[in-house]
C-alpha cells in the first residue's frame, strides 16, 4: 500500500468513528476506545521515529506518542473514556515488580500527555484483572481519583467479580461480567442467574457501573435484559440487599478446579509409582491443605501424559506464594510419559494453611500427586482413588453453584412478552431449570466455537437435550404470528444445538474408523474395509452437519448470527472435519468421492433475513437494507412502505445482487419523519413476508432532526 493510500484509508477510518462515535453521544451512549499497557508502538511507527532522530523506548517519546493519539482522537470524533488495558499475563502468572514498574510508568505518561493536550475525555483502566496478582487495587493508591478502575471477570466469565473492588475506594469502578464466553460461542448460553448474582456481587463491592462483554445480539436478549435490569433494582431477587460487606470464608481445603484424565496402563520412566501418574488433575488453579504450624518438604508429581510436542503445556507454580517453577514446559524439559517431581524445602506454615498455586501460561496446569511431610504427613493421588498411603482426590469441581441465583421470575416476565401469555409460564420453568446448565457442544478447539469427538453414545448424550422436546411440544398453542416467530427462534436455536451434540458424536465414529484403517497394510482390504464402514459413518455425519446447518439457518436472523455460519464454514468444517478427510485420503491414496461433499442446498423453511433492522436515522441519510431470502425459487422482491395513517403502501423494486442477496433503498428525501415498512417475497406457489406480523404490523424506523 503506497503512503497516498495510506493516508486515505486512515481518512476513511477517522470519518467512520466520527460518523458512528457522534452517533452514539446522540443517543446518550458513553463510548471508549484506548490501547494495550504499556503502550506497543506499531514498528512502522518505530521507524519514523528514528528516522526523526528519536528513540522509541525514550519515555518522553512515547509520551509524545500518546499526545498524538489523543490529538488525533479530539480532531476526529468525540469520546468519553480512553482504555488502559493492563497485560494479560496477570491474569495467572507471578507478575515481576519490572512489569509493574513499566505499566505504572507507562499509565504516569499517558496522563501526563492527555494533560498537555487538555484532552476531553478521561483516562481508566481495564484488564483481565483489577491489578498485578501481588495486589489487585494497586491502582486505587497510584491513581488520580477521576480515573475508573475496571476488569472482567477471569476464566471468561466463569469466574465470579473481582473482590478486590471492595479495597477501592471513592472512585468509579466497573464490574464486567461476560454476557457469553467465546469458546462456546456457537452454542446458545442462558446466564440469567450468573448476570443477577455478578451484579448482586458488584453492588456489594461498591461498584459503580456494569458492563458486558459479547460477540452476538438476540440469542443473548435474556443475559441483557438480566444484567440491565439488575443495574437499577435487585431487591426482589438480591439476597444480599442492604446488607453490609462481609470479607468472603477463606477457601476450603482442597483443590480448586480441575478435572480428571486418567492415562490406564501407561508405563512412566524414572517412578517405581505408575499408578499415581496414570491420573492427572488439570486446568486446575490451586491445592490448599489445613496443617499445623511449621517446617515441611513438598514434593509435586508431574507429568506430561496428554502432548507429545514442546509448547503445547506450559504453567508456573507457587508454593507458600513463592515461586518454584517460573515456566515449566515438561516436553520440552523431560518428555513425554515420563516422572517429574519437584521438591521445595522448608516450606514454613504459620497460619495452618499450606496452599499450592498454579499459574496458566499455556494451555491448563496438570499435577498427579502431593506429598506434604512435615509435622503432618498429606499424600494425594491427583484425580485418581486411594493407593497405598495415598488418599483419594477430592471429586472434580462443578464450577461456582452459588452464582446461579433465582430466575424464574424473570423469565415468566420475559416469556409473555417473547411468546404470549397462553404458554408463559410453562416455557419460563423449562427456561429457568437449563439457565446456566445448559450443555456445551461446542468449545475452544483451535478458535472459539469449535467441536471435538463425543465417544459417548448419542443415546445418552440425547438426554441432556429432553428440554428442546418439552419446548417442542408447546409450539402449537402459541397464539399470533409474532410470538410464533420469535418462538420459532428458540425453538430452531435450542434444535441447533442438540443436532451440534449430535454431530460430536458421529464425529467420533467418523475418526475411530479412519483410525481403524491405519492399521490395516493392504491397500485392497484398506479400500474394502472404508467402504463397508468409513464411508456409511461419514455419510452419517454429513446428514448430521445438514441437520447442524439446516437449524442454523432456520434460526439466524442477525450479523451475529450469520458469524456463526462463517465460523462453521472458515474454522469449524476445515479443522475438524477437514482433517480427518485428509488423513482418509491419504490412507486410500485418493480423492473423497464428489457425492461425500456437504450438501449446499438449504431445506428449512422459507426465510426472509433482515440482518440489521434501523430503528433510527439521521435527517438526510437513506434507509437502506439487506435482504437475504432462503428456501424460495425465483422469488419477487418489493419494499413497501408509507408514513402512518396513509391508507396505501408505496411499493418499491428489490435490486439483487448475488445468490439470495437483494438490496432495498428508500431516499432520503423521500422518507417521511416517521416510516413504517415491510419486505414481500413471492414466488409460485408461497407469499413470505418480514416481520412475520406483516402487512398489519410492519417495523417502523423514526428520522431525526
Amino acid at each position: 500500500m503506497s503512503p497516498e493510500q495510506s493516508n486515505r484509508l486512515f481518512a476513511a477510518m477517522g470519518e467512520v468513528l466520527r460518523d458512528a462515535f457522534t452517533f452514539a453521544r446522540e443517543l446518550g451512549i458513553t463510548t471508549t476506545v484506548g490501547t494495550e499497557t504499556p503502550l506497543t508502538i506499531p514498528r512502522a511507527v518505530r521507524e519514523r521515529l528514528k528516522s526523526l532522530g528519536k528513540d522509541p523506548a525514550d519515555p518522553a517519546v512515547i509520551k509524545e506518542v500518546y499526545a498524538g493519539i489523543f490529538r488525533r482522537i479530539m480532531q476526529t470524533h468525540p469520546l468519553d473514556y480512553y482504555w488502559l488495558w493492563t497485560p494479560e499475563d496477570w491474569t495467572w502468572s507471578a507478575t515481576k515488580q519490572e512489569a509493574v514498574d513499566a505499566t505504572i510508568n507507562d499509565l504516569r505518561l499517558a496522563y501526563e500527555a492527555a494533560q498537555a493536550v487538555h484532552a476531553p475525555f478521561t483516562l481508566a483502566t481495564c484488564g483481565w484483572v483489577l491489578g498485578p496478582t501481588q495486589d489487585r487495587a494497586l491502582f486505587d493508591r497510584i491513581l488520580p481519583r477521576e480515573m475508573p478502575v475496571s476488569c472482567i471477570n477471569r476464566q471468561v466469565g466463569h469466574d465470579p467479580v473481582e473482590p478486590g473492588f471492595a479495597k477501592v475506594k471513592d472512585r468509579p469502578k466497573w464490574a464486567i461480567p461476560w454476557l457469553e464466553d467465546d469458546p462456546a460461542l456457537n452454542s446458545p448460553q442462558l446466564w440469567v442467574g450468573r448476570m443477577r448474582k455478578d451484579a448482586a456481587d458488584a453492588l456489594a463491592y461498591g461498584c459503580t457501573g456494569l458492563m458486558g462483554i459479547h460477540w452476538r445480539t438476540r440469542q443473548l436478549g435474556p443475559n441483557v435484559s438480566a444484567l440491565a435490569a439488575a443495574a437499577w433494582d435487585q431487591h426482589g431477587w438480591n439476597p444480599t440487599w442492604g446488607k453490609p460487606l462481609t470479607p468472603p470464608p477463606p477457601p476450603p481445603e482442597g483443590p480448586e478446579g480441575g478435572k480428571y484424565a486418567a492415562f490406564p496402563g501407561v508405563d512412566f520412566a524414572d517412578t517405581e509409582e505408575d499408578v499415581i501418574y496414570q491420573t492427572v488433575r488439570y486446568d486446575v488453579d490451586a491445592y490448599r491443605f489445613d496443617v499445623p504450624n511449621g517446617q515441611y518438604r513438598v514434593v509435586l508429581k508431574l507429568c506430561e501424559p496428554h502432548y507429545s510436542e514442546a509448547g503445547k503445556r506450559i504453567f508456573g507454580i507457587s508454593v507458600q506464594g513463592k515461586t518454584i517453577l517460573e515456566r515449566l514446559d515438561l516436553i520440552a524439559q523431560v518428555g513425554k510419559n515420563r516422572a517429574f517431581d519437584v521438591i521445595a524445602e522448608n516450606v514454613t506454615v504459620d497460619n495452618g494453611r499450606l496452599e499450592i498455586t498454579f499459574q496458566r501460561i499455556q494451555e491448563f496446569p496438570c499435577i498427579a500427586g502431593i506429598v506434604i511431610e512435615g509435622p503432618a504427613t498429606r499424600k494425594i493421588n491427583c484425580g485418581g482413588p486411594v493407593w497405598k498411603d495415598y488418599a483419594a482426590d477430592w471429586p472434580p469441581a462443578e464450577g461456582h453453584p452459588d452464582r446461579h441465583l433465582v430466575s424464574e421470575d424473570f423469565y415468566l416476565d420475559w416469556a409473555s412478552v417473547q411468546f404470549g401469555p397462553e404458554v408463559a409460564a410453562e416455557i419460563a420453568a423449562i427456561l429457568a431449570e437449563v439457565d446456566g446448565h445448559l450443555p456445551r457442544p461446542s468449545n475452544w478447539v483451535g478458535g472459539p466455537g469449535g467441536i471435538q469427538p463425543d465417544a459417548r453414545p448419542w443415546e445418552q448424550v440425547a438426554e441432556e437435550y429432553h428440554f428442546v422436546e418439552r419446548l417442542e411440544a408447546l409450539r402449537d398453542r402459541i397464539q399470533g404470528p409474532g410470538n410464533l416467530e420469535r418462538f420459532d427462534y428458540w425453538l430452531n436455536l435450542f434444535r441447533y444445538m442438540r443436532a451440534n451434540a449430535r454431530v460430536n458424536c458421529l464425529l467420533a465414529q467418523y475418526q475411530t474408523t479412519v483410525n481403524r484403517l491405519k492399521g490395516i497394510e493392504d491397500p485392497a482390504k484398506r479400500k474394502a474395509v472404508a467402504q463397508e464402514e468409513v464411508f456409511p459413518a461419514r455419510a452419517q455425519l454429513v446428514e448430521g452437519l445438514a441437520d447442524v446447518h439446516r437449524y442454523l439457518l432456520a434460526h439466524v436472523s442477525t450479523y451475529g448470527g450469520l458469524g456463526n455460519v462463517a465460523n462453521w464454514q472458515q474454522h469449524v468444517l476445515p479443522t475438524t472435519l477437514g482433517k480427518i478427510d485428509a488423513d482418509l485420503e491419504a490412507l486410500l491414496q485418493e480423492k473423497l468421492p464428489a457425492e461425500s461433499a456437504l450438501p449446499k442446498t438449504y431445506t428449512g423453511p422459507a426465510r426472509i433475513i433482515v440482518p440489521s433492522v434501523r430503528t433510527l436515522l439521521m435527517k438526510g441519510e437513506p434507509l437502506r437494507l439487506k435482504v437475504i431470502v432462503l428456501g424460495v425459487q425465483q422469488p419477487r422482491v418489493a419494499l413497501y412502505w408509507r408514513s402512518p395513517g396513509e391508507p396505501q403502501y408505496h411499493v418499491l423494486p428489490v435490486s439483487h445482487v448475488a445468490r439470495g442477496v437483494y438490496r432495498a433503498e428508500i431516499p432520503s428525501q423521500q422518507l417521511p419523519e416517521i416510516v413504517e415498512y415491510f419486505i414481500e417475497v413471492q414466488a409460485a406457489d408461497q407469499v413470505i413476508r418480514y416481520p412475520a406480523t406483516a402487512p398489519q404490523m410492519g417495523l417502523t424506523t423514526v428520522v431525526l432532526p
